[in-house]
């Protein structure tokens, strides 16, 4: 082991610990003004925080296989470091998180978290994000069977989300340059903004109200139901059968749809649509669907 300090005008009086491994149970409860360098943390048989109420830690180049590893923290940076698949329940109730280049396996990580920044890293986390308020990511892969459940102030860029849930129940979500393979995304999510994103799954976007999507490429068995104040601007929709059932939509689609059935209300352009199905509606349907008329010379079907 090693240790020394450093001081300069922007931060505290810093310790530095490299080199070794860690074992011991609850080993910096509340400690301050930490970099680790080149760590192993590693003690599965204990369930007790160590970063519990600590300030102020960079954990730079480390392992860590724990459970339970950084709660109720403030002002945590990781960078270039692995959080092992053994571990469980990594960064909960923490505040002012950055997250550079790493690997994080933990299933339920970063949950009840606010300002939370992610560049740079894979993570490959069941039940990732939930409940977390100002997510920041950039360029990453985020894999696991739900994500950002009830989280809220969420901006993604450039990001390969796998997922079976994604955005539930989340409030004001931006999603630029991104493509989100999940069987439902945005379910009862509100005020949502997607640019230049592919989406693939089943079921997008129920129950969801206030959400925006601009130059987007939409995979969707049965895409947008149930939803109020739905916009769609010059976007793209395959496989997508059943559309828009009692939604409220102002939608730009270019290409072909296979079939909107019981459309509320609103108006949807297309360039050629299939069919429109009235299934016996339970509520007033009034949309408009308009076709989009052919560029003079164009061979019309």
């Amino acid at each position: 082991m090693s240790s020394n300090t450093t001081n300069n005008s922007d931060k505290k009086e810093e310790t530095i610990v490299q080199n070794i491994k860690i074992i011991e149970d609850r080993a910096f409860y509340g400690s301050k003004n930490i970099h680790f360098k080149n760590i192993t943390m590693e003690n599965l048989e204990q369930n007790d925080c160590i970063f519990n109420e600590s300030r102020n830690i960079t954990i730079e180049d480390s392992i860590i296989i724990l459970k339970y590893c950084i709660w109720h923290c403030h002002n945590i940076t990781l960078c270039k470091t692995i959080i092992d698949e053994n571990s469980r329940s990594s960064i909960w109730y923490c505040q002012n998180i950055e997250i550079v280049n790493c690997k994080i396996n933990s299933v339920k990580a970063c949950r009840n978290c606010s300002n939370l920044t992610i560049k740079d890293s894979v993570i490959n986390s069941d039940d990732f994000g939930w409940k977390c308020e100002g997510v920041k990511i950039i360029n990453c892969k985020i894999d696991g069977v739900s994500q950002f459940l009830d989280s809220s102030n969420v901006s993604i860029d450039g990001v390969e989300f796998k997922s079976n849930y994604i955005f539930q129940y989340s409030d004001n979500i931006k999603v630029l340059n991104t493509t989100i393979d999940s069987k439902d995304c945005f379910w009862h999510a509100k005020n949502v903004y997607c640019k230049n994103c592919k989406i693939v799954g089943q079921y997008s976007g129920w129950y969801s109200e206030n959400c925006l999507f601009e130059n987007c490429h939409i995979d969707s068995f049965m895409p947008f139901c149930y939803c109020k104040k739905l916009k769609l601007i010059n976007c793209t929709l395959s496989n997508a059968s059943w559309c828009f059932e009692y939604s409220e939509v102002d939608a730009d689609i270019k290409g072909h749809v296979n079939s909107i059935r019981n459309f509320m209300s609103g108006k949807v352009v297309v360039d050629s649509l299939g069919e429109y199905i009235e299934e016996k509606p339970v509520k007033e349907c009034k949309g408009v669907i308009e076709i989009r008329p052919k560029e003079e010379g164009q061979e019309k079907k």
